[in-house]
């Protein structure tokens, strides 16, 4: 097994830049990849908004994880009918790996999901908008810590997940480990950015942060 990701975070309803990152992904990676998104999808806009978004994304793979942001119509969450999958609590398994995720700036922790996974013998791939505390993917400016202290306790307490996925702090891309979980911000798109991976078959991770700016 190896599972490619395309791997997306506050794109604030950029949407010549979202297509720019995508058609020079389609060129460059490898089928058949997934697509993470932590979060900031739209700029304080409406479900319809997000739906277009995601829909434009969907045009490029069939398997898209994501969480809520901050910026995003959280209230309407009920309201999103789309191929993608929202993985607010709401666990999803592909290739032996189950996506889950808590968005928001404020995430909400389910423990009794958490709990669930805990027993099983799947890897966990954690998604959240906010990074967790004391990383390197949440020194905002004047490298202060800004993430989430919760988020953290969850990593350090639930060693089947091994990729935690985040967004929010757009000064801090970075690929990182917080001992064995591999933590990733991939920064905003509104800067070009994105980060491609791949998952071997021992869950190790291989990747690297890009700029749609920076690219030939």
């Amino acid at each position: 097994m190896v599972l490619r990701a395309l791997i997306l975070s506050d794109i604030h309803n950029q949407k010549i830049t979202l297509e720019n990152i995508l058609a020079k992904t389609k060129e460059t990676i490898k089928k058949p990849f997934i697509v993470l998104i932590a979060g900031d999808i739209t700029n304080f806009g409406s479900i319809e908004n997000m739906l277009s978004l995601l829909e434009l994304v969907s045009n490029y793979s069939s398997h898209i994880y994501f969480v809520f942001g901050n910026c995003d119509p959280i209230y309407d969450m009920d309201k999103l009918q789309t191929s993608s999958f929202h993985v607010e609590s709401n666990p999803q398994c592909l290739e032996g790996v189950t996506f889950v995720g808590f968005g928001s700036a404020h995430p909400k922790i389910n423990k009794k999901v958490l709990k669930k996974l805990k027993r099983n013998t799947e890897k966990v791939c954690l998604l959240t908008h906010v990074p967790p505390y004391g990383t390197s993917a949440d020194l905002a400016s004047l490298n202060k810590h800004v993430g989430s202290r919760e988020i953290k306790k969850v990593l350090e307490t639930n060693p089947n997940i091994f990729l935690a996925v985040s967004g929010h702090i757009h000064e801090s891309p970075t690929i990182s480990f917080l001992g064995d979980c591999c933590i990733i911000n991939p920064g905003p798109v509104t800067r070009g950015n994105f980060a491609i991976i791949e998952i071997d078959k021992n869950y190790a991770i291989q990747g690297k942060i890009h700029n749609i700016h920076e690219m030939k």
